[in-house]
């Protein structure tokens, strides 16, 4: 069954084909061709399968069913009207690749208009490959060459372009394919090739000659004949005419010369440009300058790439014919440019043209070439020879074959400026003038600046040893026309005028204590002690200024030992008048002037307490001597959940020490009391110290110690009763537990399910609810453990076990020798006592 199913659709599938070619043939004689107008002269000689589009195709294939031809009457029909056995095999070729989802339409243009006739044309392309990016060939050029770019760059093409209009100019040839079109009143297609002869056939009219026309004329030509024989209604203007080339021809052109010498196929649309690009440009010994087209066996045309290169001129890219040379010859005269040109390379040079050409086609100096002279390294019979251009040699100097150019680079140096710096308005560098001198060149400056220091400058000059002096002016006289200070000035001269305030120390006088701003200050004339204060934006409202003292500087010639004084101080007794009519202290520089607090002088600060009491919150302290009990009885005592016991006070942590400080202290810490829980680190690092107090004891006696002074920031907690116990560390499960008075410290830990394996039991610990901790202690074989409280923590830290250090070989070998010689020692004693 499955091999009768195959054999079923083979034959389906042949006979799917072959009905689509019937259909095709059909809709050739009957449709296609009516709109023609063939069927009724029965001429099919003309017609070209491969102007139908499977459109043209599909829109008749419903016209078959009703007619009972068959794919060979219909064969034989066409065959007899004269349709070519290569055009039917064509139209079935076509007809199989519908069939298969394909399609060989050729790609038709809309019709445009001839810019010179007005006559509508039509553009028909059957290039597989439009639209693709033609690739650079290799080639084997300098890239140093001048315009060997112009064949080695990848994204330039000179393919000719095929899908323009046929130009007007264009001469017709054997194999070129044209269509005529008459449409109006009379209608016709023709597609006519070029024969060998150079004619076309027109039917109805005859042979017409057009090789050798341009498009143009052959176009004149068929017109004018057929209007006055078949179709005399083209000349009435009832109908009308189009040409347009619908296939172009081929030409051979050989090349020589050339990186791939030899003869090229190109389209007869195809100029001498095309040609060179084909087959690679000029070989690495070809010249650019002089390449001969050669047409009929004479030079027809010379052409000099650098024209095309430097100026665009298109006048050499001529339309090549067929069997036309292209002879690329050897240079005869290449120099090179290199150094500060534009465009450096190879350059050929053709006779008469001189070193001026060479610079030009380099695209000119830049701008930091040295123009003065070129030097050229030139080649003689046995070595090499120098020889310097100057400037207005360029243009008589005509290089030589070989000659190598190289372009210098201009001095970083001035040949007329000077220079001015300092206390003037403009300071910069400024041309040097004939008979320019000191006074000139400040004028130049705009002037001196108010600052400015006239009584002495520094010229600094450049000996011819290159060698540097210093020369001083007086900068007032030079300018009142004293010629002895107004100095004539040279090249690069460089004069410095200082500020007076360059030339003296800038001091300053500081501030410090209750002042709003306090710091260091510039030291001007006039400043006294009030205009300082007014300076740091006057005195907060704690200063005291009854009692100002003023450090000053002392100054000495000579220092005595007697005389062990650093400052001399100052007091001002009164500075509570800081009018302008007030009298100040005038300060000298370096002075410090402090502003005292006045006595007992506190801003107001308040202290907290949190948990259980009547009333928590924050609190004023009102006395120096304000105590814990006082807190206790302003906030309204305790509430019926207060844990008294568990009570502590939060105070800030004002260690000044530093972090290095505090993680040797940790360490230390841990290493004593073996801990790794990492409490240790969290207690250390805290912001808030945590003080344990007794308030059971302080509130039976306040006058003991325990009953802490306040300070400000200080927060007392009363915590609510917690009957919890917790146990963590080296426990086997750390948890939480009940209270009980009847349970010991092991009764806790015991509960935990007991010690690990790693704990170190010698220094466990509690932790009370108020901060409070007490080791477990030892006393010859007995050791006891802290006492547990509601609201205390157990914990138990880890044991670390000490690396035992293994002896080295040496050590081993040196502690075998002290052994030996100590039994030697001891055996000798014992035969002595014998």
């Amino acid at each position: 069954m499955t091999q009768n199913g195959e054999a079923i659709k083979k034959a389906m599938k042949v006979l799917q084909n072959k009905f689509l070619s019937f259909t095709v043939l059909f809709c050739l004689l009957v449709g296609g061709l009516q709109a023609q107008d063939l069927l009724k002269r029965g001429n099919l000689a003309t017609v070209r399968v491969d102007q139908l589009t499977d459109a043209e195709i599909i829109k008749y294939q419903q016209q078959l069913k009703s007619s009972g031809l068959t794919e060979a009457q219909a064969e034989q029909i066409a065959l007899s009207r004269g349709m070519s056995p290569g055009e039917i095999a064509k139209l079935r070729q076509r007809a199989n690749a519908l069939n298969a989802g394909g399609t060989n339409t050729p790609v038709r243009k809309p019709p445009v208009v001839g810019a010179a006739s007005g006559e509508k044309k039509q553009i028909i392309t059957n290039n597989p490959d439009e639209g693709t990016q033609a690739t650079a060939p290799p080639s084997t050029i300098d890239p140093k060459i001048f315009g060997s770019e112009l064949f080695s760059t990848p994204s330039l093409s000179f393919e000719p372009n095929l899908k323009i209009a046929t130009p007007l100019n264009y001469e017709l040839g054997p194999d070129d394919q044209i269509q005529i079109t008459v449409f109006g009143v009379q209608e016709v297609a023709h597609d006519l090739a070029v024969s060998t002869e150079g004619s076309v056939y027109v039917p109805n009219v005859g042979q017409i000659k057009v090789a050798g026309l341009t498009f143009e004329a052959a176009t004149n030509k068929i017109k004018t004949q057929m209007a006055n024989s078949a179709y005399p209604t083209i000349k009435s203007g009832m109908s009308k005419f189009a040409m347009n080339l619908s296939k172009i021809r081929s030409i051979k052109v050989t090349v020589v010369g050339s990186n791939r010498p030899g003869s090229l196929t190109l389209s007869s649309l195809s100029t001498l440009f095309n040609a060179l690009y084909s087959c690679g440009g000029p070989s690495a010994n070809g010249s650019f300058r002089e390449i001969e087209l050669i047409r009929n066996n004479k030079i027809e045309r010379k052409v000099d790439l650098y024209k095309f290169l430097l100026y665009a001129d298109q006048s050499d890219n001529v339309r090549l014919r067929d069997n036309d040379v292209i002879r690329i010859p050897v240079y005869k005269n290449r120099v090179e440019l290199a150094g500060e040109v534009k465009r450096p390379g190879i350059f050929e040079m053709l006779p008469g043209e001189s070193f001026a050409s060479a610079v030009q086609f380099a695209g000119g100096f830049t701008e930091n070439a040295y123009r003065a002279n070129v030097k050229v390294i030139q080649l003689t019979n046995k070595e090499r020879r120098l020889r310097d251009i100057d400037n207005e040699d360029f243009g008589k100097y005509f290089p030589l074959s070989g000659d190598n150019f190289e372009v210098g680079k201009i001095l970083n140096k001035f040949e007329n400026r000077v220079l001015v710096q300092g206390a003037l308005m403009r300071p910069s560098s400024f041309a040097l003038n004939n008979g320019m001198r000191v006074a000139d060149l400040i004028r130049k400056a705009d002037g001196l600046r108010e600052d400015a220091y006239t009584q002495r400058a520094i010229l600094l000059r450049i000996r011819e040893d290159l060698t540097k002096e210093v020369v001083a002016v007086d900068i007032a006289k030079a300018l009142a026309g004293d010629v002895s200070q107004n100095i004539l000035l040279q090249k690069d001269d460089q004069l410095t005028v200082n500020s007076i305030f360059e030339l003296r120390d800038q001091f300053t006088v500081s501030i410090q204590g209750e002042v709003r701003k306090g710091g260091s200050f510039p030291l001007v004339d006039s400043l006294n002690l009030k205009d300082l204060v007014f300076l740091a934006g006057g005195l907060t409202d704690a200063a005291y200024l009854q009692r100002v003292e003023v450090a000053r500087f002392i100054r000495r010639d000579t220092l005595t030992a007697d005389d062990t004084r650093l400052t001399e101080v100052f007091t001002v007794d009164n500075a509570d008048d800081l009018s302008v009519n007030g009298k100040g202290l005038m300060l000298k520089p370096f002075d410090v002037v402090t502003i005292r607090r006045k006595p007992g002088y506190k801003q107001l600060q308040s202290v907290a307490i949190t948990g259980e009491v009547q009333f928590p919150g924050p609190y004023v302290l009102i006395d120096r001597n304000e105590k814990l009990t006082d807190l206790i009885k302003r906030s309204g005592g305790f509430t019926p959940e207060a844990f008294v016991e568990g009570a502590f006070l939060k105070r800030q942590n004002k260690s000044d020490l530093t972090d290095q400080v505090k993680s040797d202290k940790v360490a230390k810490i841990q290493e004593q009391l073996k801990d790794t829980t990492g409490r240790i680190v969290g207690e250390v690092e805290r912001t808030v110290d945590r003080i344990p107090v007794d308030l059971a004891k302080v509130l039976a006696n306040p006058a003991i110690p325990d009953n802490l002074l306040l300070e400000a920031g200080d927060e007392l907690f009363i915590p609510k009763f917690d009957a919890q116990v917790r146990v963590n560390g080296e426990v086997i499960f750390p948890t939480q537990l009940p209270f009980s008075g009847t349970n010991s410290f092991k009764d806790y830990v015991n509960a935990a399910g007991g010690f690990s394996a790693n704990a170190l039991k010698r220094k466990s610990y509690v932790i009370y609810a108020n901060g409070r901790a007490d080791v477990a202690k030892k006393f010859l074989f007995f050791r006891t453990y802290p006492k547990v409280k509601p609201g205390a923590e157990i914990v138990v830290p880890k044991y670390i076990a000490k690396e035992q250090k293994k002896l080295s070989t040496a050590e081993i070998i040196g502690l075998s020798s002290a052994v030996a010689s100590m039994a030697g020692v001891v055996i000798a004693i014992l035969n002595f006592t014998r």
